[in-house]
């Protein structure tokens, strides 16, 4: 058996936010819905984030941790710091979603309704392998001495490693 792509993974769970398809109201009045939509909504994800390597470098689709292939897109290889940024945050956030916590509401359909648009646009952005439309709501970047814009610097990498500058007590190292 296949994995389901990551558009009928996206069109089940438009199904369930709905309230429609073959669970239609078992699902709503059953209370197991919202899981279940973020599990979709997931999977969707991670199966773009799969395409994206099998279409770009098939040795890294053949790696088996899905977490090592999402660090992979910030670096060289990948669409981009931001691209990278948006994918772990809605993998993080549908990832929380989907785990029966005591203490914590499960998601709403509006919070699920706001994770599939995103999930929709990142999938549409690891397909066309474009630059990234900011979040919405988020502000213009500001530009820095690391982002001057200079001929084949995209201000995110320089050289084969990210540098990373860590602010500490005693300053920077």
């Amino acid at each position: 058996m296949t994995a389901p792509t990551p558009q009928r993974c996206l069109a089940a769970a438009e199904e369930l936010l709905r309230g429609a398809g073959a669970f239609g109201g078992a699902a709503v009045t059953g209370g197991w819905w919202p899981r279940a939509c973020a599990c979709l909504i997931r999977l969707a994800l991670e199966g773009g984030v799969d395409a994206y390597w099998r279409r770009t470098r098939p040795a890294v689709a053949r790696c088996g941790q899905g977490r090592a292939k999402q660090l992979m897109l910030r670096g060289r290889l990948g669409p981009g710091v931001v691209v990278a940024r948006r994918v772990a945050f809605a993998w993080a956030t549908l990832s929380a979603a989907t785990h029966h916590h005591c203490y914590e509401l499960a998601p709403t359909a509006a919070e699920l309704r706001r994770l599939h648009t995103e999930v929709s646009v990142l999938l549409a952005r690891l397909d066309d392998n474009r630059p990234p439309a900011p979040p919405i709501g988020a502000r213009a970047p500001r530009r820095s001495a690391a982002n001057t814009g200079r001929a084949g610097d995209d201000g995110n990498r320089t050289g084969a490693f990210c540098r990373v500058r860590v602010a500490t007590r005693s300053g920077v190292r």
